[in-house]
C-alpha cells in the first residue's frame, strides 16, 4: 500500500526543543517508513522496469570501466584490503572478484560507480541516486541469495532512488552553498530503503535505522578546493555506513526519531533552502515515481557543463574553428548556484590539473569540446589534454556569469569570433534529460564503448542481455558474468 500522511497521523509531531505540538507537521520520517515497509512489487510498471534496466546497464558500465582505468580504484582497493575488507567475505565487487565483506563490496561498488563521473544524475536534487541505490542493492541481493527475487531487487532500487531523489529535491542547490554534497548525504537513507525493502524490515526498524543514518550522513563540498578523491568515495561511504546503521537498527539500537522533519533533523540542518514542501516530499507515494526524471550522462564532467560539452564543438570544430586564435570571447551563464561549482574564475577551474577539477571545470570542458569534439571520454582528462596551449589560450577567454532565469542544468553559451561574428544558443535541457533524451541506442552505445574494451563485444553483450532480461537471472549470475 503507498504511504500518505493519513497512513501514520496518530503519531503526533514536535518542533522545538521547549516540546510545542503542531499538530499539523508533516511526520515525513513515519511516512518514509511506512513506504518501505509496505514496498510492493505490485508498483512496477513495465515503465519503471524498463526504467530500472537502463540505469543498471548505465551502472554496469561506468563502474567496470573505471575499475579498469580509474587512477584510484587501486589505492581505494589496497585500503579495503589493509581494513580487511578484502578475503574475509563472499561479496562482489564489479570486476574484482567474490571475497569481500558486505559492507565494503557495498563501498567499492558505489565508489567505482561515481569514480568517472559518469553516473546517472537527477536534476531537481542535483544528486547522482543510482550509485547509492543499485551499490546497496546489489550487495544486499547477493547476502540473501534465492531469499530475494529479481522483482525484489528491482523494487528496492526503485523505492532507493525514489528516497533519495525526493529528499534531494527538497535539499536543492542551497545545500551545496551550505557545503554539502546531495549525492551521499541524501544517497545514506536511499541506500538505508533499498536494504530494507530486501529484507523485509518492520516499520519500526526501519525509523531507527533512518534516525541512525542521520549521525552517518556526509559528504563535503571542499573536494574542490583540490580535485581530491573525496567525492568519488562519497557514494561509497554512504553504502557502507548504510550496512552499518541498518545492523545496528535490527540488533535494537534506538535511532533519533523525526530524523527528517525534526528540529535538528536532516533537512533543516542540511539546507537552508526556506520553501521545502513537505507535502510534495510525502505525497503518492508508490504512485509518483520522481526518480523516472533520472537522466544518464553522456559525458564524463559534471552534469553542470553538459551543455557546453554538447553544443562547443557545433560552434567551434565542427565549423573549422581548431584553434583558439579563431575565437575572441566565449561567455557561458548557468544558475548563479552552478557558477560557483563549475565556473568560478579560480586557477584549478580555468586551468585544472587533474581529472576531478577538469571534470568539475566549466572552461575546459567547453575548450576542449569546441577544439576536439564532445566523443573523446575519459581520454580528455589525460595529462597531455590538460596541458594542451591551445586548451589553455581558449580557457583564458571564456568568461562563466550566473543568469537567474536559468534553472537545474541548464545553460547559454555565446561566441565572439575573431572574424567578428557571433553565435549564441540557449541550452535549456542538457542531452539525456526527459526534454532532451538518451535514446536506448544511445544508452548501449555508451556501455558497449566503456566495456568492449575491457571484456571485449561478447561479453559484454551477454552482460547487457541479461540485464534486458533480469527477471530471467539472480543478481548473483549478474555479478558473476563481471
Amino acid at each position: 500500500m503507498p504511504a500518505t500522511a493519513e497512513a501514520v497521523n496518530g503519531h503526533d509531531s514536535q518542533n522545538g526543543v521547549n516540546g510545542t505540538h503542531k499538530p499539523d507537521e508533516i511526520p515525513v520520517t513515519s511516512i518514509f517508513a511506512n513506504f518501505v515497509a509496505n514496498a510492493n512489487t505490485d508498483d512496477l510498471t513495465p515503465h519503471i522496469r524498463d526504467r530500472l534496466k537502463e540505469y543498471i546497464i548505465d551502472f554496469f558500465g561506468v563502474s567496470l570501466a573505471a575499475g579498469h582505468s580509474s587512477e584510484s580504484t587501486l589505492p581505494f582497493c589496497n585500503a579495503v584490503k589493509a581494513l580487511g575488507g578484502q578475503n574475509n567475505g563472499s561479496c562482489t565487487v564489479l570486476g574484482k572478484g567474490k571475497t569481500f565483506t558486505p559492507q565494503y563490496a557495498g563501498l567499492l561498488n558505489a565508489t567505482l560507480g561515481h569514480s568517472l563521473d559518469f553516473d546517472d544524475t537527477y536534476a531537481k536534487g542535483t544528486l547522482h541516486a543510482g550509485v547509492t541505490a543499485i551499490g546497496a542493492g546489489l550487495t544486499q541481493a547477493e547476502l540473501l541469495g534465492d531469499q530475494a527475487s529479481m522483482d525484489r531487487f528491482l523494487l528496492a532500487v526503485a523505492v532507493g532512488y525514489e528516497i533519495t531523489c525526493r529528499l534531494g529535491k527538497e535539499l536543492g542547490n542551497d545545500a551545496y552553498a551550505r557545503g554539502f554534497h546531495n549525492t551521499s548525504t541524501a544517497g545514506i537513507f536511499g541506500a538505508v530503503a533499498t536494504i530494507a525493502v530486501l529484507k523485509g524490515l518492520p516499520i519500526e526498524t526501519v525509523e531507527n535505522a533512518f534516525g541512525l543514518a542521520g549521525s552517518k550522513a556526509a559528504g563535503s563540498m571542499q573536494y574542490l578546493e583540490n580535485g581530491s578523491w573525496n567525492k568519488r568515495l562519497h557514494p561509497g561511504f554512504a553504502v557502507h555506513d548504510a550496512f552499518m546503521c541498518v545492523a545496528l537498527a535490527e540488533a535494537g539500537v534506538i535511532g533519533a526519531a523525526k530524523i527528517f522533519e525534526g528540529t535538528f533533523g536532516f533537512l533543516h540542518a542540511y539546507s537552508p533552502k526556506p520553501d521545502k514542501d513537505l507535502t510534495y516530499l510525502t505525497a503518492d507515494l508508490g504512485k509518483r515515481w520522481e526518480f523516472l526524471e533520472t537522466s544518464l550522462k553522456p559525458f564524463p564532467a559534471c552534469r553542470m557543463t553538459h551543455g557546453f560539452i554538447e553544443h562547443a564543438v557545433k560552434l567551434g570544430r565542427d565549423k573549422g574553428c581548431s584553434k583558439a586564435q579563431d575565437v575572441k570571447s566565449i561567455t557561458l551563464a548557468l544558475s548563479p548556484a552552478n557558477v560557483g561549482v563549475v565556473g568560478a574564475p579560480i586557477p584549478n577551474k580555468v586551468h585544472p590539473e587533474n581529472m576531478v577539477d577538469a571534470q568539475f571545470s566549466a572552461y575546459f570542458t567547453t575548450a576542449n569540446s569546441f577544439l576536439y569534439g564532445s566523443d573523446n571520454g575519459v581520454r580528455c582528462y589525460e595529462k597531455d589534454r590538460l596541458m594542451d596551449p591551445q586548451i589553455r589560450e581558449l580557457s583564458d577567454k571564456i568568461r562563466c556569469v550566473g543568469d537567474s532565469s536559468i534553472r537545474e542544468f541548464g545553460s547559454k553559451m555565446k561566441v565572439e569570433y575573431a572574424n567578428g561574428e557571433v553565435a549564441e544558443i540557449d541550452i535549456p535541457y542538457p542531452l539525456g534529460e526527459l526534454q532532451h533524451p538518451f535514446t536506448r541506442e544511445q544508452v548501449d552505445a555508451k556501455f558497449f564503448s566503456l566495456v568492449n574494451p575491457i571484456y571485449g563485444e561478447k561479453t559484454a553483450r551477454r552482460i547487457r542481455d541479461a540485464v534486458d532480461s533480469i527477471e530471467k537471472h539472480t543478481v548473483s549470475e549478474l555479478l558473476g558474468m563481471c
